[in-house]
Formats: C-alpha cells, structure tokens, sequence
C-alpha cells in the first residue's frame, strides 16, 4: 500500500507538471497570455523644441515659449502652437491685447496683433513660463 502511494504521489506531480509546462510555466501570474517574447521597452523621452516658423510662439514639452520674444509688424497674425503638454496663453490686461488661448494641448491657435505696443503673456498652468510679443 505504502507503494500506491509513492506510485499515485509520483504521477500527481509529473500531471501538475505537464499541466503547468502546457500553459506557459509559473512565472509571475500576471495573466500575461501572450504568445512569444515581447520587445523590451525604451523609456520615452520628452520631444524636442521645433524650430518656430515665421509669426510662430510654439508652447513646449519643456515649459517654455520658444521664441520667448517675438517681433511683428502691425496687423500680423502670429501662431501658438501647444505640442504635448498642456498649456495657455494669458495676456497681460493692456489695450490692444488679444483674446487669451484657454488650455490647449497638441493643437495651434492664432491671434491677430492690430495696434503696435508690446504685450507680455504667461502660461498660468506652469510658474515662469512666459513671453512677449512686440508690435511695431
């Protein structure tokens, strides 16, 4: 009798075996069902300040307004373009500015400067981030 029970222990084990070989082995648990090895992961880095077209304020990834001072002549439309963070554009309350750009996040938006003077901006979501665009 004490032999049926090594004999039924030993196939128990080589069954538990199989079964676990069949399914993928025990690793981790992690109800990873897929099939094959999967490519290792390369950690994301931050995207790079673009080169701003001309009459172009680009909002960065890196918490800042490239070119941070911009000059146009009177009547010129300038582009802010927001890349994959979000940002806005509050102007400082003085006669002539624009309408501000509320939270925005890869998209462009445009305002038109009509008078000359000179008109600083902020990004409120981001402390220090801000410009100015200079009218002639």
């Amino acid at each position: 009798m004490h032999y049926r029970i090594r004999k039924y222990g030993l196939l128990g084990s080589l069954a538990t075996l199989a079964l676990v070989s069949a399914c993928g082995g025990g690793g981790g648990g992690g109800g990873d069902y897929s099939s094959g090895p999967t490519a290792p992961t390369t950690p994301s880095t931050p995207s790079t300040p673009s080169t701003p077209a001309a009459n172009e304020v680009i909002a960065t990834d890196a918490n800042a307004f490239n070119p941070s001072t911009l000059t146009v002549s009177k009547g010129t439309t300038v582009t802010f373009t927001f890349q994959g963070v979000t940002h806005n554009v509050t102007f400082a309350n003085v006669a002539g500015a624009p309408a501000n750009v509320g939270n925005s996040t890869n998209t462009s938006v445009q305002r038109v400067f009509a008078i000359a003077g000179s008109f600083g901006y902020a990004c409120t979501l981001h402390a220090g981030m801000q410009g100015t665009v200079v009218v002639n």
